[in-house]
């Protein structure tokens, strides 16, 4: 039972992970903005993805069952735990004179916007929890 929870959750899970570690790179961005030099970075969802759904021979961590002959089959989805090699450095629209390329405004627009979407996943989350208790109680 243990183990088919773990993979009921394992993509919310994951994407959970991906989305705090992109919060954290975007608090960094913001308490950066004044230190000369910084870099500012993002991550690259779409490379993310693209890793994360890897062929059959693949290393893996939850198998796409086949519950029926005409159904596709073949993927395993992996981890997302290596977000470093996901992470960008942004252009920034207008270049400050000592190299920091943190754009405040710009930093602060993406925290808005992430943290309403770990909000989102949280809430779809707590949706698929309590689908589960009214299944088990029976509702």
């Amino acid at each position: 039972m243990a183990a088919s929870l773990d993979n009921y959750f394992a993509f919310n899970h994951a994407a959970m992970t991906v989305k705090s570690e992109r919060l954290g790179l975007i608090a960094g961005n913001i308490a950066n903005a004044s230190t000369p030099g910084f870099k500012a970075k993002e991550l690259d969802f779409a490379s993310l993805l693209r890793k994360s759904f890897a062929p059959v021979d693949a290393p893996f961590q939850i198998y796409v069952d086949k519950t029926n002959a005409g159904h596709q089959g073949g993927v395993q989805f992996t981890d997302w735990s290596d977000t470093k090699s996901a992470e960008l450095f942004t252009v920034p629209l207008a270049p400050s004179l000592d190299g920091n390329t943190v754009e405040i405004g710009v930093e602060q627009a993406r925290y808005g916007r992430a943290i309403a979407d770990y909000q989102a996943s949280l809430q779809f989350m707590e949706s698929r929890i309590s689908g589960l208790r009214k299944a088990f109680r029976g509702d």
